[in-house]
């Protein structure tokens, strides 16, 4: 009933619809107006409004954006870091959006799980030898050629504090 309203008094005023959609939109919002009083982040807003990624070049500007506030930020004061922090609240969702479209991940292998686990506690594989029976077996795991029994999974969830379901193909049971 709104736009049926709009086209009529466009219409009477001899003024174009979209000029009078505007004008109305602006005038209803104005009471509601938010205005940003940093000009940290009304530069951001300006220049890099917080919406969905369209493509691959919006993808790369964004997240080099973001590259740039976080290793930046660090030198700033208080009240900047937390502006900076209330941006990438609004715009990282945009990326993982896109990149979650884009980028499919699928599920990790038992042995990238381990993998990573090694990696995030800088573990090489003498140092899970005792939990999975030797180092050779540690590599066999690693390269696909051995698989992680039952045994090695509850070992390895004890050792990493993870659930044992995390090393199941898609996180599942088997």
């Amino acid at each position: 009933m709104v736009s049926v309203c709009l086209r009529t008094q466009s219409m009477m005023k001899d003024v174009g619809e979209n000029e009078m959609t505007i004008a109305t939109l602006e005038k209803k919002l104005k009471p509601l107006a938010a205005p940003v009083e940093n000009d940290l982040l009304r530069w951001l807003y300006l220049h890099l409004p917080p919406r969905p990624i369209k493509n691959r070049k919006m993808h790369r500007g964004y997240s080099e954006a973001i590259r740039i506030l976080m290793r930046e930020s660090g030198g700033l004061d208080a009240d900047s870091r937390t502006v900076i922090g209330q941006y990438l609240s609004a715009v990282i969702p945009f990326i993982e959006q896109y990149e979650k479209k884009e980028f499919p991940i699928g599920p990790a292998t038992p042995e990238e799980v381990l993998a990573f686990l090694m990696e995030q506690h800088d573990l090489g594989q003498y140092d899970l030898a005792k939990e999975l029976g030797g180092q050779p077996v540690v590599s066999h795991i690693l390269a696909g050629k051995r698989k992680l029994t039952r045994e090695h999974i509850e070992r390895l969830s004890k050792r990493f504090g993870v659930t044992p379901v995390t090393f199941y193909p898609g996180g599942t049971s088997a």
